[in-house]
């Protein structure tokens, strides 16, 4: 059954998300944010210092795979039905916990319930990433 909340990560403490002229392309720290249960502005700092580090741009999978698999996270092909159709992002609620990777968009699965500032659940699941047991 899939549940969506909206949600923008914790953006909202640091800056306005009300308007449409608010949005921006932060769904790589969004995901990030409310996955590992981080402060927004603590993910954003980070991958910024190792995309500079990188020479990278924060939103790049070559910063932020390393960074949640520094966080231990696990990186994970996209997961096929039976019929090898990828599975859509709405479907895999049962993962738990997972950050989603979609076409051109970081998505986050959390305690089986979808968080985003858009319902983004009918796109086709890509890469996913579940962090360590226990936490």
């Amino acid at each position: 059954m899939h549940k969506f909340i909206k949600s923008h990560g914790g953006r909202e403490k640091y800056f306005p998300c009300k308007l449409k002229k608010d949005r921006t392309g932060d769904c790589v720290i969004r995901a990030i944010a409310i996955g590992t249960g981080q402060d927004y502005m603590t993910v954003w700092r980070d991958l910024f210092a190792l995309g500079m580090e990188k020479g990278f741009l924060p939103n790049d999978d070559r910063v932020w795979g390393p960074y949640l698999e520094g966080l231990g996270w696990t990186k994970h092909s996209p997961a096929l039905k039976p019929d090898r159709t990828k599975y859509r992002v709405r479907e895999l609620w049962a993962l738990h916990t997972a950050i989603i990777k979609t076409t051109k968009h970081l998505t986050c699965i959390k305690d089986c319930v979808h968080y985003d500032s858009w319902d983004c659940g009918a796109w086709k699941a890509n890469t996913y990433y579940t962090p360590k047991e226990g936490k």
